[in-house]
């Protein structure tokens, strides 16, 4: 009578998750449908279009989205790192619909991004199919409370700043990216939940970053015909997205990754590397030597022997190189330049003073403006006061509202409260970096661990000196943060026993 019983709970359990199946698959067949018909009216609409090209593979990432979220992460990471304003103004990812040089272009009045609306959908689908899976189940992790913290002063700040009479329109140019953090700190969190996955993640990054230097080859070669005089050839983060690169390729050798990545990764390094040179930011430069430093202090406590026998070497080449190209202007002498600014100032080249000189007329204002309502800032919306004059960069529309400092920044917009949340949000993934990369078994796992730990560092070390809540960054920033809220769960986890398989065709 038992197994009867039995026998018919297994069967009315099997038919449940059957016709949620078919739920599930009528729901994506109607989804992707509705979508088709979307783009045949836009056809019908607008006759023959190139634009039509890229809604139809906008559709098939939807559509992969819908039937596996996990891989729009995958897909919100490549698109998103791999499209730059400058190298690619038509690639419209990262702008709105309502830019008129997207190839996705809408309305006028349509403000969310092909990367908003992907975001979006992918916490739909993760939770649609989660309740009706009834499976669901949400990780929070190290850093879940951390981040809902700084999202709540954030949120504040607008409130703060539109309550006060601030500029609709501005407020949500201001800091709509930095909500990117919470939510891919909960996607990646939730969605990326083995080494698998992890791995998967990284070739789409280094993807990303490859075609992002390709595409700085092709601009520098047909768009300035080979005449690198000018400032950057690239948007101001993605020199730190790079960075990213170079940092795992020596993370990879360091704990012995896998044969694959150590291999492949240095090949890949050419034009990445060329078009790093070409976007000329020194506070890149610098946040990789920083990054450097310690990777050679994590070296020392990895392997003390091959420290001793790398460090002299390398520091007598970084003395030379620094001796031969000190007063170098070419492509080779940016590094130096940005070292050279920084111990000489007075001896910098015009350009390099001359921006130096606008961050610290810029700071004071800055200060003030900190001072003046240091509690509450001045909320989003508002201008930053200007007590001492600035040049006139008005062709950068938001020149009165956002500064190069960006951590300042942070109090200046969302007060005290904005500050410190948010320096305790950073301060939380650098210590549970280290914690993972203690725990972590060696190999691909710790590089990857060490690679996102430093990207943080160096993201809100650049962010001290420049612009950096643009929406590439605080993507790669919410990602990297929820691949080490992950780590840790990943690698506590019991490996799954393996069972012979009966048949050779039986999936495991």
């Amino acid at each position: 009578m038992f197994d009867i019983l039995l026998s018919e709970i297994h069967i009315r359990n099997s038919i449940q998750q059957k016709s949620r199946n078919s739920l599930f698959l009528a729901t994506w067949i109607f989804f992707v449908l509705s979508l088709s018909g979307a783009v045949a009216l836009l056809g019908m609409r607008r006759g023959p279009d190139a634009s039509l090209i890229a809604w139809l593979f906008f559709l098939m990432g939807a559509a992969a989205i819908a039937y596996e979220p996990r891989y729009g992460v995958y897909l919100v990471l490549l698109l998103g790192l791999m499209g730059d304003s400058v190298l690619m103004p038509w690639f419209p990812f990262v702008n709105n619909m309502s830019s008129a040089q997207s190839v996705l272009y809408l309305n006028d009045s349509i403000i969310i991004s092909p990367m908003e609306f992907y975001m979006g959908l992918i916490f739909v689908v993760w939770i649609g199919k989660g309740v009706a899976r009834r499976n669901f189940r949400f990780y929070k992790g190290p850093l879940f409370w951390p981040a809902m913290l700084f999202t709540f002063f954030i949120l504040f700040g607008f409130v703060y700043g539109l309550g006060t009479g601030g500029d609709f329109r501005i407020a949500i140019w201001e800091g709509r990216y930095i909500f990117y953090i919470p939510l891919m700190i909960i996607l990646a969190s939730n969605l990326i939940t083995t080494q698998e996955h992890i791995s998967n993640l990284v070739w789409f990054l280094i993807a990303a970053l490859v075609i992002e230097g390709l595409s700085g080859i092709y601009y520098f070669v047909f768009s300035l015909n080979l005449d690198l005089n000018v400032q950057s050839i690239t948007e101001h983060g993605a020199a730190i997205h790079m960075n990213t690169l170079f940092v795992l390729v020596l993370a990879l050798w360091l704990y012995k990754g896998s044969l694959l990545k150590r291999f492949m990764l240095p090949l890949m390094l050419p034009p990445v590397l060329f078009t790093y040179i070409a976007t000329q930011r020194r506070a890149a430069f610098l946040t990789l030597a920083v990054a450097l430093a310690v990777m050679m202090v994590v070296l020392y406590i990895e392997n003390r022997r091959l420290f001793w026998f790398i460090l002299p070497p390398l520091a007598l080449g970084g003395i030379l190189y620094i001796g031969v190209f000190w007063n170098a202007s070419g492509a080779l002498g940016l590094p130096v330049q940005a070292i050279k600014a920084i111990l000489v100032p007075s001896q910098a080249n015009g350009e390099d003073v001359s921006s130096d000189l606008y961050r610290v007329l810029e700071n004071i204002n800055t200060s003030f403006t900190i001072h003046s309502a240091p509690l509450t800032g001045v909320g989003f919306g508002h201008k930053f006061y200007m007590i001492v004059p600035l040049p006139d960069i008005s062709f950068f529309e938001f020149w009165e509202y956002i500064t190069h400092n960006s951590v300042m920044w942070i109090w200046m917009k969302a007060g005290i409260g904005g500050f410190l949340s948010m320096l305790f949000l950073i301060g939380a993934s650098l210590t549970l970096g280290g914690h993972v990369l203690l725990r972590a078994p060696g190999g691909d796992v710790s590089a990857i661990a060490l690679t996102m730990a430093l990207y943080i560092m160096m993201h809100f070390l650049y962010a001290y000196v420049d612009m950096s809540w643009d929406p590439q960054s605080m993507l790669f920033v919410g990602v990297a943060m929820g691949i080490l809220n992950i780590l840790d769960q990943i690698i506590t986890q019991p490996a799954a026993p393996i069972t012979p398989k009966r048949w050779p065709w039986q999936t495991s």
